[in-house]
Protein backbone atom coordinates (compact mmCIF):
# COMPACT_ATOMS: atom_id res chain seq x y z
CA UNK A 1 0.00 0.00 0.00
CA UNK A 2 2.78 2.65 0.87
CA UNK A 3 4.54 2.00 -2.74
CA UNK A 4 1.40 2.23 -4.11
CA UNK A 5 0.87 5.75 -2.18
CA UNK A 6 3.96 6.91 -3.09
CA UNK A 7 3.74 6.02 -7.16
CA UNK A 8 0.28 7.64 -7.13
CA UNK A 9 2.21 11.13 -5.75
CA UNK A 10 5.36 11.12 -8.03
CA UNK A 11 2.99 10.75 -10.94
CA UNK A 12 0.96 13.97 -9.93
CA UNK A 13 3.90 16.08 -9.18
CA UNK A 14 4.68 14.85 -12.26
CA UNK A 15 1.52 15.98 -14.09
CA UNK A 16 1.81 19.02 -12.16
CA UNK A 17 5.00 19.83 -13.28
CA UNK A 18 4.03 19.07 -16.67
CA UNK A 19 1.26 21.59 -16.50
CA UNK A 20 3.81 24.15 -15.65
CA UNK A 21 5.51 23.38 -18.27
CA UNK A 22 2.68 24.04 -20.63
CA UNK A 23 1.74 27.33 -18.99
CA UNK A 24 5.45 28.75 -19.34
CA UNK A 25 4.82 27.28 -23.05
CA UNK A 26 1.41 29.75 -23.51
CA UNK A 27 1.35 33.19 -25.49
CA UNK A 28 0.95 35.65 -22.52
CA UNK A 29 -1.74 38.26 -23.52
CA UNK A 30 -2.91 41.18 -22.05
CA UNK A 31 -6.47 40.70 -21.86
CA UNK A 32 -9.59 43.01 -23.59
CA UNK A 33 -12.24 44.09 -21.00
CA UNK A 34 -15.08 46.74 -21.22
CA UNK A 35 -16.76 48.55 -18.65
CA UNK A 36 -19.00 50.53 -16.99
CA UNK A 37 -19.67 52.91 -13.89
CA UNK A 38 -22.02 54.50 -11.32
CA UNK A 39 -21.48 57.34 -9.10
CA UNK A 40 -20.55 54.74 -6.48
CA UNK A 41 -19.02 51.68 -8.58
CA UNK A 42 -17.78 50.44 -11.65
CA UNK A 43 -18.33 47.35 -13.20
CA UNK A 44 -15.37 45.34 -15.25
CA UNK A 45 -16.07 42.29 -17.27
CA UNK A 46 -12.89 40.37 -18.76
CA UNK A 47 -14.95 38.22 -21.75
CA UNK A 48 -12.28 34.95 -22.25
CA UNK A 49 -13.95 31.49 -23.41
CA UNK A 50 -12.59 28.34 -21.06
CA UNK A 51 -11.38 30.61 -18.30
CA UNK A 52 -9.37 28.28 -15.82
CA UNK A 53 -6.48 29.73 -12.83
CA UNK A 54 -8.19 32.94 -12.62
CA UNK A 55 -6.47 35.35 -9.60
CA UNK A 56 -8.08 38.48 -9.04
CA UNK A 57 -5.62 41.43 -6.89
CA UNK A 58 -7.68 44.69 -6.16
CA UNK A 59 -5.80 47.28 -4.09
CA UNK A 60 -6.20 50.64 -3.43
CA UNK A 61 -6.10 52.28 -7.21
CA UNK A 62 -4.44 49.04 -8.51
CA UNK A 63 -6.03 46.28 -10.78
CA UNK A 64 -4.75 42.66 -11.71
CA UNK A 65 -5.47 39.43 -13.46
CA UNK A 66 -4.37 36.32 -13.99
CA UNK A 67 -5.68 34.00 -15.54
CA UNK A 68 -5.87 31.24 -19.05
CA UNK A 69 -8.03 30.65 -21.77
CA UNK A 70 -8.59 28.63 -24.83
CA UNK A 71 -4.71 27.78 -24.48
CA UNK A 72 -3.19 31.36 -23.89
CA UNK A 73 -2.34 32.76 -20.78
CA UNK A 74 -3.67 36.70 -19.84
CA UNK A 75 -1.82 39.13 -17.59
CA UNK A 76 -3.14 42.70 -16.71
CA UNK A 77 -0.69 43.60 -13.65
CA UNK A 78 -0.99 46.47 -11.92
CA UNK A 79 -3.76 48.36 -13.57
CA UNK A 80 -3.58 51.94 -12.00
CA UNK A 81 -7.61 52.90 -12.12
CA UNK A 82 -8.38 56.55 -12.03
CA UNK A 83 -9.05 56.73 -8.51
CA UNK A 84 -9.42 54.82 -5.46
CA UNK A 85 -11.23 51.79 -4.54
CA UNK A 86 -12.58 50.28 -1.53
CA UNK A 87 -10.82 46.86 -1.67
CA UNK A 88 -12.38 45.16 1.11
CA UNK A 89 -16.25 46.31 -0.47
CA UNK A 90 -15.08 45.37 -3.91
CA UNK A 91 -15.75 41.63 -5.57
CA UNK A 92 -15.33 39.54 -8.27
CA UNK A 93 -16.49 36.28 -9.68
CA UNK A 94 -15.24 34.01 -12.73
CA UNK A 95 -16.78 31.01 -14.81
CA UNK A 96 -15.64 29.59 -18.20
CA UNK A 97 -17.21 32.49 -20.08
CA UNK A 98 -16.05 35.77 -18.27
CA UNK A 99 -14.33 37.07 -15.49
CA UNK A 100 -16.59 40.13 -13.76
CA UNK A 101 -15.39 42.17 -11.09
CA UNK A 102 -17.15 45.12 -9.52
CA UNK A 103 -15.27 47.76 -7.71
CA UNK A 104 -16.81 49.62 -5.25
CA UNK A 105 -15.27 53.29 -5.58
CA UNK A 106 -14.08 55.26 -2.25
CA UNK A 107 -14.97 58.11 -3.06
CA UNK A 108 -18.94 58.80 -4.92
CA UNK A 109 -17.76 60.46 -7.62
CA UNK A 110 -18.19 59.48 -11.86
CA UNK A 111 -14.59 59.02 -13.23
CA UNK A 112 -13.77 60.41 -16.56
CA UNK A 113 -11.55 57.25 -17.23
CA UNK A 114 -11.01 53.48 -16.04
CA UNK A 115 -7.34 53.72 -16.12
CA UNK A 116 -4.85 56.69 -15.84
CA UNK A 117 -2.13 54.63 -18.43
CA UNK A 118 -2.96 55.59 -21.55
CA UNK A 119 -0.98 52.50 -23.38
CA UNK A 120 -3.78 50.61 -22.31
CA UNK A 121 -6.68 52.19 -23.65
CA UNK A 122 -6.61 50.20 -26.52
CA UNK A 123 -7.28 46.96 -24.48
CA UNK A 124 -10.43 49.09 -23.14
CA UNK A 125 -14.21 49.07 -24.39
CA UNK A 126 -17.63 50.69 -23.27
CA UNK A 127 -20.16 48.42 -21.45
CA UNK A 128 -22.87 49.68 -23.82
CA UNK A 129 -25.18 47.13 -21.61
CA UNK A 130 -24.76 48.79 -18.24
CA UNK A 131 -23.77 51.92 -19.33
CA UNK A 132 -25.26 55.22 -17.77
CA UNK A 133 -24.37 58.71 -17.79
CA UNK A 134 -24.41 60.90 -15.02
CA UNK A 135 -26.98 63.09 -15.49
CA UNK A 136 -29.31 59.74 -16.65
CA UNK A 137 -33.03 60.20 -15.57
CA UNK A 138 -33.23 56.69 -15.31
CA UNK A 139 -30.14 56.49 -12.84
CA UNK A 140 -31.21 59.39 -10.99
CA UNK A 141 -34.48 58.17 -10.41
CA UNK A 142 -36.06 61.37 -12.23
CA UNK A 143 -39.71 60.60 -13.91
CA UNK A 144 -38.87 60.23 -18.07
CA UNK A 145 -41.85 63.01 -18.21
CA UNK A 146 -39.42 65.69 -16.87
CA UNK A 147 -40.46 65.76 -13.07
CA UNK A 148 -44.74 64.58 -13.45
CA UNK A 149 -47.32 67.39 -14.27
CA UNK A 150 -46.14 70.08 -12.28
CA UNK A 151 -42.96 70.06 -14.90
CA UNK A 152 -44.65 69.49 -18.29
CA UNK A 153 -41.89 71.62 -20.02
CA UNK A 154 -39.58 68.67 -19.85
CA UNK A 155 -41.61 66.19 -22.62
CA UNK A 156 -40.46 66.88 -25.87
CA UNK A 157 -42.87 69.02 -28.76
CA UNK A 158 -44.97 70.04 -25.73
CA UNK A 159 -44.03 73.41 -25.53
CA UNK A 160 -44.53 73.87 -21.59
CA UNK A 161 -48.13 72.77 -21.44
CA UNK A 162 -50.22 74.59 -18.96
CA UNK A 163 -53.26 72.96 -18.16
CA UNK A 164 -55.41 75.40 -16.50
CA UNK A 165 -55.18 77.85 -19.27
CA UNK A 166 -55.54 74.86 -22.02
CA UNK A 167 -58.90 74.53 -20.79
CA UNK A 168 -59.65 78.09 -20.51
CA UNK A 169 -58.70 78.49 -24.07
CA UNK A 170 -60.87 75.56 -25.06
CA UNK A 171 -63.84 78.14 -25.49
CA UNK A 172 -62.87 78.35 -29.24
CA UNK A 173 -64.04 74.57 -29.12
CA UNK A 174 -67.63 75.29 -27.84
CA UNK A 175 -66.40 74.46 -24.30
CA UNK A 176 -65.43 77.49 -22.56
CA UNK A 177 -68.83 78.85 -22.75
CA UNK A 178 -71.26 76.24 -22.36
CA UNK A 179 -74.01 78.56 -23.10
CA UNK A 180 -73.55 78.57 -26.08
CA UNK A 181 -74.40 75.03 -27.04
CA UNK A 182 -77.77 74.11 -28.09
CA UNK A 183 -79.42 72.95 -25.19
CA UNK A 184 -76.73 73.24 -22.84
CA UNK A 185 -78.06 75.59 -20.71
CA UNK A 186 -77.24 74.25 -17.63
CA UNK A 187 -77.69 76.93 -15.26
CA UNK A 188 -81.16 77.52 -16.23
CA UNK A 189 -83.68 75.79 -13.15
CA UNK A 190 -86.96 76.54 -14.51
CA UNK A 191 -87.23 74.16 -17.57
CA UNK A 192 -86.77 71.83 -14.16
CA UNK A 193 -90.27 70.35 -12.75
CA UNK A 194 -90.05 69.03 -9.33
CA UNK A 195 -90.55 65.16 -9.39
CA UNK A 196 -92.92 65.62 -6.81
CA UNK A 197 -95.44 67.16 -9.29
CA UNK A 198 -95.01 64.38 -11.62
CA UNK A 199 -98.14 62.36 -11.19
CA UNK A 200 -98.61 58.87 -13.18
CA UNK A 201 -101.57 59.42 -16.10
CA UNK A 202 -105.12 57.53 -15.48
CA UNK A 203 -104.68 54.50 -17.53
CA UNK A 204 -107.34 52.20 -18.33
CA UNK A 205 -107.35 49.15 -16.28
CA UNK A 206 -105.89 46.09 -18.14
CA UNK A 207 -108.16 43.59 -19.81
CA UNK A 208 -111.15 46.04 -19.05
CA UNK A 209 -114.10 45.81 -21.10
CA UNK A 210 -113.08 47.90 -23.92
CA UNK A 211 -110.00 47.22 -24.83
CA UNK A 212 -110.35 43.36 -23.56
CA UNK A 213 -111.01 40.56 -26.49
CA UNK A 214 -114.53 39.20 -26.93
CA UNK A 215 -115.53 36.35 -24.92
CA UNK A 216 -114.72 33.09 -26.74
CA UNK A 217 -119.07 32.01 -26.65
CA UNK A 218 -119.07 35.31 -29.00
CA UNK A 219 -116.14 34.36 -31.62
CA UNK A 220 -117.93 31.19 -31.87
CA UNK A 221 -121.00 32.19 -32.76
Amino acid sequence: AVPRAAAQRALEAERKREGERERGEMTTLTPTLVWAQRVNKVFVTFEMLGTSNVKVSLTDGLLSLDADAAGKSYKLENMPLWAEIDSEGSKWFSNDRAVVITLKKKEEEWWDGLTKDKGLKRFIKVDFSKWCEEDDKEYTGEVAMGGGFDDMGGMGGMGGMDFSSMMGGMGGMGMGDAAGMPGADFDDEDDDEPLDDLEPKDLPPIGGEEDGPPPLEEVDQ
